[in-house]
């Protein structure tokens, strides 16, 4: 049971790569419903296809700088969103949008066709000034069109919420004053006039964060077959090779590996992947970086991942074997410790090399704990800025044939704190704005390599 727990983590990481196109969504705040009218947003939607079907870099630069939110920019610069739209360009062909588009000042939900015969449901968020916040894609055959949604389903999948809920959330007692809201939401008619399925997981995304500051905990359209359970043993060991496929062609979300001057070492990823192919990826990263006299490590656009690869390359940055941190469920029962590993390819760096955290506010999740175990290990310097805040594991659950939800169902305990990063962030040492945290560190790390 504990090592199933754990992998649940590493199959919501892997598929995170796989299913959502990485405009990351996962901790955006709810939208406000006074920036911008449907018409206007559907019409940002279909530039966003157009992008696509462009793919040239001056289309990708022309359309993120005018209709992308601030945050989202900064977090991942046109540069990087230019090979995204590479990648997406690569997948897809071209996309050509069908029939079933819907738009309301929450969002926008949309079907395209791919060149390559493939469905693509997406739900675009937009910021409170109406600006593009996310985009999450869903791939497949006929099963993705959105379905009317009649007064039943709306029901049923309000309750199926509250119930899974109810019964998984990692704090019970807030548990149930979600579950109070949503349906005295439900039996008061608040939500009767929601027509579309984007509508209302948004609408019980807000509703249950509203109450729980939760930002893990989000309702999404994922059309499957209703005897799902959101993770399936085939996925407890790790990815499916057409996931691992994918990864590698995305080389496992790292970005830059260098030297720079003054032998400081710089290391980018974006997620922690439980996957060999990570491993291996971030053990060249790690050799080559050996005989650096100071590492710096980029989390600024890191989304989290898996609690096993935070081990695997913490291990590489101690001297001996370290408790880094635990997994306690609803109960209050530890259910998985995390130590470093006995061994790992190649050489450690070992304890003496400095080392530095970059941070952002998007900086979430298993990046947190990354950022949270060395910082209070006192092995890195953490400069930038606050982060998102989320420590809880998520384990998805079917609703039912269109609907899952994300429960946390476990939370993070760091053995020197007793406590975690939940809604309070990590704290930086060295707090600038994030685009001066690469300057700032290796400003510090010339002044502290060996």
């Amino acid at each position: 049971m504990k090592r199933k727990a754990a992998a649940l983590v590493a199959a919501s990481a892997a598929a995170l790569v796989v299913t959502v196109v990485p405009l990351p969504t996962l901790h955006a705040q709810p939208a406000a419903t006074t920036a911008a009218a449907p018409d206007q947003r559907q019409a940002i939607a279909r530039g966003f296809i157009e992008m696509i079907n462009d793919g040239s870099p001056a289309a990708v630069e022309k359309f993120e700088s005018a209709h992308r939110s601030a945050a989202r920019l900064t977090e991942t610069p046109i540069p990087e969103r230019i090979k995204r739209v590479a990648r997406m360009k690569e997948q897809f062909g071209s996309l050509r949008v069908e029939d079933s588009v819907t738009a309301d000042n929450t969002g926008v939900s949309l079907v395209a066709r791919s060149a390559r015969g493939a469905l693509v449901a997406m739900e675009f968020k937009f910021d409170s000034d109406g600006k593009l916040d996310g985009v999450i894609l869903s791939v497949g055959g006929e099963e993705v069109r959105p379905k009317a949604l009649t007064a039943e389903m709306r029901k049923s999948t309000v309750l199926a919420a509250c119930k899974a809920l109810e019964e998984g959330y990692v704090f019970p007692e807030v548990a149930a004053k979600m579950a109070e809201v949503a349906r005295g939401n439900l039996e008061a008619g608040r939500y009767d006039s929601i027509t579309t399925e984007g509508q209302l997981a948004r609408r019980l995304t807000e509703d249950f964060r509203s109450v729980s500051k939760d930002l893990h905990l989000g309702v999404r359209i994922a059309p499957g077959d209703a005897g799902g359970h959101g993770n399936d043993e085939a996925e407890i060991d790790g990815p499916s090779a057409e996931a691992d496929r994918q990864m590698a062609k995305d080389n496992y979300a790292f970005r830059k590996v260098e030297m720079l001057e003054n032998n400081i070492g710089y290391v980018r990823f974006d997620l922690f992947i439980n996957a060999q192919g990570a491993r291996d990826t971030a053990a060249a990263a790690m050799a080559f970086l050996r005989n650096a006299d100071a590492v710096i490590f980029d989390l600024r656009y890191n989304g989290g991942g898996s609690p096993e690869f935070i081990q695997f390359l913490t291990t590489y940055l101690v001297d001996e074997k370290t408790h880094l941190n635990d997994m306690v469920d609803r109960n209050g029962a530890v259910v998985e410790e995390y130590w470093t590993l006995p061994e790992v390819p190649g050489r450690r760096l070992g304890s003496k090399v400095p080392v530095y955290v970059l941070t952002s506010r998007s900086t979430f999740s298993g990046a947190e704990e990354f950022t949270y175990n060395l910082k209070n290990l006192k092995r890195a310097t953490v400069i930038g800025e606050t982060t998102g805040g989320g420590a809880h594991p998520v384990r998805g659950e079917r609703l039912n044939d269109r609907f899952v939800i994300g429960v946390p169902f476990m939370r993070a305990r760091n053995p020197i704190t007793q406590t975690n990063w939940e809604g309070t962030g990590v704290e930086p040492d060295i707090k600038v704005p994030a685009e001066e945290a690469l300057d700032r560190a290796i400003a510090e790390a010339r002044k502290n390599a060996r």
